[in-house]
């Protein structure tokens, strides 16, 4: 009988300190989560305001009219027509073609973390941003970059957005 008993207190132990590390474990797993979560939308929020300095130091960068430049400039640029880089005209499209590959980047890199197109469109008016942008997203320096570097699901809501 005693035997029993102090079986009967050594499995108890034994299930009390299971429960007490599987709960521990999942307390740690948990603000591991939270704290990863934490981190990623901190530095999406820091790259956002880099890309929102850029525009405000720049906001030929966000003009419509500047914009609708854009083919014209590639169409130049893939011919060779493009010879002088210290062209102001010549620069800013350049430093738009970087910009708008921050701007994706940062629709990618939030897609990519959730998996959900509603998820990124809750952060950030991305599809606002990605539909004034949209003669680059069609029509980048190199033809096939965008689909070439970015995943096709991406792309693929993109495309939606923009069409």
């Amino acid at each position: 009988m005693a035997s029993e008993e102090i079986l009967c207190q050594f499995d108890l132990k034994v299930t009390v300190l299971a429960i007490s590390i599987i709960v521990s474990n999942m307390v740690t797993i948990f603000l591991y989560l939270k704290n990863r979560e934490f981190a990623f939308n901190t530095l999406m929020g820091e790259r956002l305001f880099k890309i929102q300095d850029i525009a405000f130091n720049n906001p030929f960068l966000e003009d419509k009219k500047f914009i609708g430049g854009w083919d014209s400039f590639c169409n130049k640029y893939r011919e060779n027509e493009i010879t002088n880089y210290d062209n102001p005209e010549t620069k800013r499209y350049l430093q738009y073609e970087q910009y708008c590959e921050m701007i994706f980047n940062l629709i990618y890199d939030n897609y990519d973390a959730t998996k959900s197109e509603i998820k990124v469109k809750e952060k950030i008016a991305f599809k606002d941003w990605a539909r004034v942008h949209k003669t680059w997203w069609k029509n980048p320096i190199d033809k096939f970059s965008n689909h070439d570097s970015y995943s096709k699901e991406m792309c693929e809501m993109v495309n939606r957005w923009v069409d």
